[in-house]
């Protein structure tokens, strides 16, 4: 089974996997949370991010999702995920939302690491809507 972290700043990865327990149950307990908060050094995390890919990564893959593009939970991913190519399959997407946190939880347990990649890249670009167009209001 493809697994899933959630890298953001603060409390936020938290949040979304206790708001993905709402739909999801105790399936949201397989999310990985890890968030950087203000007393905390960003290569902590990268080391916190080496650590739970090691523990969590049963050969199938880790699927990382982080906050803000260029950020430091990105940063802090990426160089993780440089350190771990070798011998993990990961892959990394930023500005998790719920939609795409929600279809990627409902898939991982069907879908490979590639096609969970492909399918959360079609649901981002889905994810985001014009409230006023889309309800022409």
């Amino acid at each position: 089974m493809v697994r899933i972290m959630i890298v953001t700043h603060g409390p936020l990865a938290q949040a979304f996997k206790e708001s993905s327990a709402m739909f999801f149950g105790s399936a949201a307990d397989s999310l990985v949370t890890l968030g950087l908060f203000p007393a905390d050094s960003p290569e902590g995390l990268k080391d916190k991010i080496v650590e739970k890919v090691n523990e969590i990564d049963d050969g199938d893959g880790v699927l990382v999702f982080v906050d803000i593009f260029a950020g430091s939970p990105f940063n802090m991913t990426a160089m993780a995920i440089d350190e771990l190519k070798e011998n993990h399959k990961i892959h990394c997407f930023t500005g998790v939302n719920m939609p795409v946190l929600m279809e990627a939880l409902g898939s991982c347990g069907t879908m490979s690491l590639e096609e969970l990649r492909e399918d959360t890249a079609s649901t981002a670009r889905e994810s985001i809507v014009d409230l006023r167009k889309s309800l022409d209001i």
